[in-house]
């Protein structure tokens, strides 16, 4: 049999099968190992829930086919493929996988497939209490409502706070005189989200003990140094002035007058560095018909190094003022962290952003660090799924994990592996920490273990496509690697972007520009027409070939033109499914629920009025126009008129009464009056309450607040689609990563890479003048001029962002298995140049390149558009799920006490009977405590107040027993079932210990039911461990509760 790699690598480019790969090594290391649960040793991780299940699905169905009489074809060759790798026979193949199924069902919980964050999740649930974390938490997924809350919070303390005050009052004024808007939570929340996104940790941990002051220290003080600098630059422009004037040289001979006025500028402190700069002696211009051409070509030198210095300053003023522009929002970060971790503790949650951080920070320093030894001697083998998407920190934080397991072997002398799947050309997430040269570095020499033994493999066949489609990404991507100066960028493209075809030959790819039009305001929007149009078109082509809505997806870059794609194609009556169209917030009912609340929440409020009755008057009356409906109820302004007027209509409804309920109750009320039962099973009417009940259990939220909520957050909700539904899909590039789609239409291939979102730059800064080692700097190209330093951050910012550009084109391209369109613009320039930086521009590069591309042609076919899939008629395959419709009645629910149980069954009784006996003795220290205890035993429904008297009689029995005297004597102090470790690490509960003054212990432990021998043996146990401790047992006995109460003095 083959051994394993203990660390290998595979580089698996699109459509490579490398599900395929994972699920056979998977099952390869269940299938040879010598126990049947093997599965729980291994530890698999992906990327989102639907990969989970799909890996788990494949194991499993797998396993079902081997074992059965006739597996499929499919599971033949699979089995095939093992029995060659391992060396088992087919027959062998089959038992195992019989006998793993049946273990794996029932243990499925230990079939540990999960997604990152589930298993940070899972570890810090173990570590809570180590983690100083209360054991409740819960956690909230949405980070940027809690950091929304803290930001309102620190701006609700001005007025407070005479520091906080002042700094907000400032920045106000500051963005004023920007002319920005002076609204500046949205400047201080865009700053605080630095603090959830592991990219910026190292920078921020130099912030994190600078107080407020602090920072207005640095920044009065850069101001300061601002002022000398610029002044600095004065006195220079005046000594080149001088020297001009000093040698009697005629301004006049300098060309145009450039040089004399660049210099007159700087002494003026009007200095624009957009203006010509004057570095080299050909850049200084000089008449031809000058007569002083000798002597100003004698100082030219001495004038450039004034100048040199000139620039050097300006340089670091703009430098520091572009640090001033950021330093207020960065003076509030520590407000801001201080202020979210005070909410997440208020509310008991942990947001999903802090779980990495926490493990980072607690593995640190450790050199195995505990968190893992308990799960350490677990897994023994590990997958990575989609490595390039795993961030950082979240490597860093399996590191240790991982090299534990390729250290060791386990029982059987099979050593630990670690397999990770992955494809830098496929890494989008770099915002969230998942950086592609992570994978390229591991692909290369990088081996983070102890253990050498590495391997690297490529799979080289795409499964996924037909071979035009192969064949074009091929030819066009390996032209994109010259788009970079990168060189590990460069590589990845030239080498490692090329696929093998499979047996599935011919497909087609469309290029098509959108007829030339001019550049005006006007036309971009009609240009956004023009796209939703020609998508309409191609649709409209592709099912003349043949293919069904379901077989078509529209991709697109941002989630804006992909709402203007569904929006074209609903009126168009296309079907479609897209998250857009199933958001919650534009379902009708949902809105007229939301208006009602309005309503409820301020009377006054017209708006709403009209728009809840408008629902009214189309869905629950047919008495009036719709019209006249909304204009009679907006004039009765009293409210019990309007509740009058309403009932003609049979709509009884007492706002006021609503009012009092509780969030959910109110909602409910709302829905079962209002909304026909029809629609109340809307799966948005469904969701939209589950939402309204979580928000009000957790947050105790009433109308206002959960309005409040609703307006920050409704855009999050959308329902699931459904699976199995005759439709077009249209997705972001985004979303649409790791699925495959029969066809893939990509309208506006024409983005502009060069606007982008805004970013910041960390920049390393003089710690002298600064007081800080790394400053934040908005990323434009000025920064090109802050100096060597800056401009090679820069350069590699810039690169790191064309990489992330051309990957997104790269998952949009390879989703399309045999029909690929592709809609874009050439917008040339009028001398008919393409633009820069521009994904159009790569298509005409790429046509032209293929000798395909003229000006006045505007459709470009490769391949033959005849559908070669086969014919499958589509089943609609939905299920719809039954609905409830029973509203409780609260007067139904009765509260059952704990009594209950305890008198039910005879042979309970006693045992019963004596746990809450047990459970009120632990209250007890001494006599006096009897009565307080019993009290609270009532008020906790532990028993009756019937049952009051005989557990009275009961438990003063014990503490007054004549051989227990000493054990509830007054003046000693007394540990009631309290915990000690023991040198071996394990625990032991005594119910009770008495130490009077001499270091003297009693000790007493209460048991239920018959007697029995064991018992006798842990009292030793328990005397033996308080000895240890340095105390000596004096008296022990076991006390049995029933009916009658027993001491046994051991």
């Amino acid at each position: 049999m083959m051994q394993r790699h203990s660390f290998s690598i595979y580089d698996a480019s699109a459509g490579s099968g490398k599900t395929y790969a994972l699920v056979k090594e998977y099952l390869k290391i269940i299938l040879t190992s010598p126990k049947n649960d093997a599965y729980r040793n291994i530890l698999a991780i992906t990327f989102t829930n639907k990969a989970v299940h799909e890996m788990k699905s494949r194991i499993v169905g797998s396993l079902s086919e081997f074992a059965k009489e006739n597996p499929t074809s499919k599971a033949q060759d699979l089995m095939q493929d093992l029995s060659a790798d391992t060396g088992l026979s087919i027959a062998q193949i089959k038992t195992k996988s019989q006998q793993i199924i049946k273990h794996i069902i029932h243990n499925y919980a230990a079939f540990d497939i999960s997604t990152i964050d589930k298993f940070t999740h899972k570890v810090i649930r173990a570590f809570a209490h180590d983690l100083n974390l209360p054991m409740t938490f819960e956690v909230s997924l949405d980070t940027e409502n809690l950091l929304i809350e803290a930001v309102d919070a620190i701006i609700a303390q001005a007025g407070d706070d005479e520091i906080l005050t002042n700094l907000l009052v400032d920045f106000t004024m500051e963005k004023t005189d920007d002319d920005k808007s002076w609204d500046i939570s949205r400047e201080i929340l865009e700053t605080g989200k630095l603090v959830l996104n592991e990219n910026n940790r190292n920078e921020i941990t130099h912030f994190q003990d600078k107080s407020i002051t602090e920072f207005l220290e640095i920044k009065k003080k850069l101001a300061a140094v601002c002022e000398n600098l610029e002044k600095e630059t004065i006195v220079l422009g005046d000594e080149a002035a001088a020297l001009i004037e000093q040698k009697g040289i005629d301004v006049k001979s300098f060309s145009r007058g450039t040089f004399p006025n660049h210099i007159a500028s700087i002494q003026a402190g009007k200095f624009n560095p957009k203006n010509k700069m004057f570095k080299e002696v050909d850049d200084i211009a000089i008449n031809k018909t000058a007569t002083d051409c000798s002597v100003i070509e004698a100082i030219i030198p001495d004038l450039l190094a004034i100048l040199a210095q000139v620039y050097a300053l300006f340089e670091k003023i703009y430098f520091y003022k572009a640090f001033l522009k950021n330093i207020t929002p960065l003076s509030l970060l520590n407000t801001v962290s201080n202020e979210l971790a005070k909410i997440q503790q208020e509310q008991n949650i942990l947001s999903i952003t802090e779980f990495n951080a926490l493990i980072h920070r607690e593995i640190q320093n450790q050199p195995a660090p505990f968190i893992y030894e308990r799960l350490g001697e677990r897994y023994r083998h590990f997958f990575i799924d989609e490595f390039q998407d795993t961030s950082e920190m979240q490597w860093q934080n399996l590191i240790p994990l991982i090299d534990n397991a390729l250290s060791g072997q386990d029982e059987y002398g099979v050593k630990g592996t670690l397999m990770i799947v992955g494809d830098p050309k496929q890494s989008i997430y770099r915002w969230r920490g998942g950086k592609a040269e992570q994978f390229i570095e591991l692909s290369k020499d990088q081996n983070p273990f102890n253990n050498p033994d590495k391997k690297l493999t490529q799979l080289e066949y795409n499964y996924r496509s037909y071979s035009q489609i192969i064949e074009f990404n091929n030819s066009f991507f390996k032209l994109m690697a010259n788009e970079f100066q990168h060189p590990d960028y460069k590589d990845l493209y030239e080498n490692h972007s090329h696929q093998k075809v499979n047996s599935k030959t011919g497909g087609y790819v469309n290029i098509s520009f959108l007829p030339d039009t001019a550049e005006t305001e006007e036309e971009a929007l009609d240009k956004t027409e023009m796209y939703v149009q020609a998508t309409l078109e191609t649709i409209n082509k592709v099912l003349e070939k043949g293919f069904e809505y379901k077989d078509v997806v529209i991709l697109t870059r941002k989630r804006g033109q992909g709402i203007a794609v569904a929006n074209y194609l609903t009126e168009q009556g296309v079907p479609l499914l897209s998250s857009e169209t199933l958001m919650i917030q534009n379902a009708t009912e949902v809105r007229f629920i939301i208006h009602l609340l309005r309503y409820l929440k301020n009377s006054s409020d017209v708006d709403a009025k009209a728009h809840f009755l408008q629902y009214l008057a189309l869905h629950a009356q047919d008495q009036l126009p719709v019209h006249d409906f909304i204009a009679k109820g907006k004039e009765l302004a009293q409210e019990t008129e309007f509740e009058n007027w309403l009932l003609q209509f049979n709509l009884d409804l007492s706002f006021q009464n609503l009012r009092k309920k509780s969030l959910y109750e109110a909602v409910e009320i709302i829905v079962s009056k209002f909304i026909s039962p029809a629609l109340r099973t809307s799966s948005y009417v469904q969701y939209f309450m589950d939402i309204v009940l979580e928000r009000d259990i957790r947050n105790q939220a009433g109308v206002a607040d959960f309005l409040d909520f609703w307006d920050k957050s409704a855009e999050k909700f959308s329902i699931p689609s459904p699976e199995g539904t005759n439709a077009v899909r249209i997705m972001t590039i985004h979303k649409s990563k790791g699925l495959e789609f029969p066809v893939v239409i990509m309208p506006f291939a024409e983005e502009d890479y060069s606007r982008k979102p805004k970013d910041k730059l960390w920049l390393n800064a003089e710690e002298e003048t600064v007081g800080l080692p790394k400053v934040l700097i908005d990323n434009s190209s000025a920064v090109e001029g802050f100096g060597e330093d800056a401009l090679e951050l820069y350069t590699i910012k810039k690169q790191e962002e064309l990489l992330d550009n051309i990957n997104v084109l790269y998952v949009a391209l390879t989703r399309a298995e045999e029909q690929l369109y592709i809609i874009s613009s050439k917008n040339l320039s009028s001398k008919g140049e393409v633009p820069k930086n521009n994904m159009g521009t790569f298509f005409i590069n790429y046509l032209i390149a293929q000798g395909l591309f003229k000006e006045d042609r505007f459709e470009y076919d490769l391949g033959n558009s005849e559908k070669l899939s086969l014919e499958e008629k589509h089943e609609d395959s939905t299920k719809t799920i039954p609905f409830v419709a029973e509203v409780l009645n609260p007067k139904n629910i009765k509260i059952a006490k704990r009594e209950s149980l305890m008198w039910g069954t005879h042979q309970q009784e006693a045992i019963e009977y004596g746990n809450v006996i047990h459970e009120i003795l632990s209250f007890v220290k001494t006599k006096n405590d009897v009565e307080l205890a019993i009290t609270k035993a009532l008020e906790n429904g532990l028993m009756q107040f019937s049952q009051r008297d005989i557990v009275l009689q009961t438990i003063l029995s014990i503490v007054e027993h004549e051989s227990l005297s000493n054990h509830f004597a007054e003046g000693n102090q007394v540990l009631n079932e309290q915990t000690i470790i023991q040198k071996e690490g394990r625990t032991i509960k005594p119910d009770r210990m008495v130490i009077d003054s001499n270091n003297n212990v009693f000790l007493l432990d209460y048991k239920t039911g018959a007697s029995n021998p064991k018992y006798k043996i842990q009292l030793e146990n328990y005397q033996k461990a308080i000895e240890d401790m340095g105390y000596e047992v004096v008296e022990k006995a076991l006390i049995y509760i029933g009916k009658e109460v027993v001491v046994v003095k051991l």
